[in-house]
């Protein structure tokens, strides 16, 4: 009991105890709202297929533009030895055709020295034979000789540059186996004139023949 009465009446009364508000549970946050995807504008995707068309287009029209001048070059180099070899080609057929002709008319003269040689051989023992005998077969092998002579004259190919001699030699062969044949003609015959007369034929186409060779050795020149 408390000495002092007026304190025992007083109730005690319960501290309150400080009541914080409540605390509230935090609201539950709006959920957020995805930002509108911006579009793309309509002109992007054309000007970007664009953009990659003029630089593939560029890429190309080089590559295009270098292979044509590579192709205009190699061009022009393939004309320049196409030139060059036209006229090599030409050279060559000018050189061949020389040759030919030289060929040829190394052949004919070959033919006309050995055939010529023959009928000179013979005629040289015509005019110094003394008996019949003789003289008949000197006739004889001159007269083989000249128409030897002559066939291959005739199988000959003629130059062109020696075509007027040719035919020269063949009037100066003909005339000497015409002449021949008459002197034989005479021997055998016992006609001393016409055996004559046919030698004397034969005389002058041997002089035509020595005119025939001088005009070849001129030609030769």
């Amino acid at each position: 009991m408390s000495a002092n009465p007026d304190v025992e009446t007083i109730v005690a009364l319960p501290i309150a105890e400080e009541i914080s508000p409540a605390q509230e549970a935090p609201a539950p946050e709006p959920p957020a709202v995805a930002a509108p995807a911006r579009r793309r504008p309509a002109w992007i995707v054309p000007v970007a297929i664009a953009a990659i068309g003029v630089v593939a287009s560029g890429t190309l029209g080089y590559f295009l533009y270098v292979t044509v001048q590579q192709r205009d070059g190699l061009h022009q180099r393939l004309v320049s030895t196409s030139a060059t070899l036209a006229t090599t080609h030409d050279q060559l057929n000018a050189a061949q055709a020389d040759a030919a002709s030289k060929k040829v008319t190394a052949t004919y003269v070959a033919m006309y020295i050995a055939d010529n040689g023959k009928v000179d051989t013979e005629y040289q023992t015509l005019v110094s034979c003394t008996d019949y005998s003789a003289c008949r077969t000197a006739a004889q092998q001159m007269l083989a000789n000249l128409q030897a002579f002559q066939a291959d004259r005739k199988a000959a190919e003629v130059p062109s540059t020696l075509a007027s001699t040719d035919s020269s030699l063949g009037d100066a062969l003909s005339a000497a186996i015409a002449g021949d044949q008459e002197m034989i003609t005479g021997i055998d015959n016992g006609d001393v004139a016409k055996a004559k007369e046919g030698g004397g034929k034969v005389d002058a186409a041997m002089l035509s023949l020595a005119k025939v060779q001088s005009s070849l050795g001129a030609s030769l020149k």
